[in-house]
């Protein structure tokens, strides 16, 4: 009997530390930086670094641990950061470490907490507000009307896109003045294109529309939604296929 325990005591200590040893990925991302911090809106602007991180996976969720200082250290509390990022981002969007730190997907809200390294999720109440969110499936899509958008808009289509916008974003409207010109063209290929606006008014939408001669439905998506979907910046892309797998975040009209 002792030695059946020795046994089982020892093959959990190998399978704890080959569980360990899969679960934390080294990956490099490269952020646009300002006074030292991680910058998200017109990154385009901002000097680049490049930063080390460590990749997390519990079930189906995953999230990043990111050495923000280059010392090989990746739970730094006020230094170091965490974040997460759907399937076909870059690089992850991220918050500063605290004590107790809390995480989106897809809708479901977990806290990550210094006393376990940063590395365990413990499920807690859903809060919207919470940024540091990202999608791996579709969720239904939130409108500031009070409806929703639900996976029935797949049925019929190849693929979906759904694409966030705002009318002061020039690339926005770049690719909806392309989506206009070949729209016969996307309903051949069974492309069904969906902008939703965010961070803009209904009535600058209505004029863009009237300017630019675009006849798309002015739809706006609600703030739960947006932090849920991760829009921390615009554009962004999230495209379906008929079954609502997201297979990618870039879609080029041509």
């Amino acid at each position: 009997m002792k030695k059946a325990l020795i046994i089982l005591f020892i093959f959990f200590q190998i399978f704890h530390s080959c569980k360990n040893s899969e679960t934390d990925i080294t990956e490099s991302f490269e952020f646009a930086v300002y006074d030292n911090k991680p910058i998200f809106v017109d990154e385009y602007l901002y000097d680049k670094e490049n930063k080390n991180g460590i990749k997390i996976r519990s079930n189906q969720t995953e999230w990043y641990l990111i050495d923000w200082n280059g010392n090989g250290i990746y739970n730094e509390i006020g230094i170091d950061y965490y974040g997460v990022k759907s399937p076909f981002k870059r690089r992850p969007i991220l918050s500063l470490l605290e004590q107790s730190n809390m995480l989106n997907h897809n809708e479901v809200t977990y806290s990550i907490e210094n006393k376990t390294g940063f590395k365990e999720l413990n499920k807690t109440v859903f809060v919207p507000q919470n940024g540091i969110s990202y999608i791996s499936d579709f969720i239904p899509i939130e409108l500031s009307d009070g409806n929703t958008i639900n996976s029935d808009i797949f049925k019929d289509y190849d693929k979906t896109v759904i694409y966030y916008w705002a009318t002061w974003c020039a690339p926005c409207v770049e690719k909806l003045e392309q989506v206009e010109l070949n729209r016969k063209k996307l309903e051949l290929q069974k492309v069904n294109f969906v902008p939703i606006y965010y961070g803009c008014s209904y009535g600058d939408v209505i004029k863009l529309n009237e300017k630019k001669g675009l006849n798309f439905n002015p739809i706006e998506v609600s703030n739960r939604s947006a932090i849920s979907y991760q829009l921390a910046g615009l554009p962004e892309t999230y495209v379906f296929d008929s079954n609502g797998k997201l297979i990618a975040e870039h879609f080029d009209v041509e």
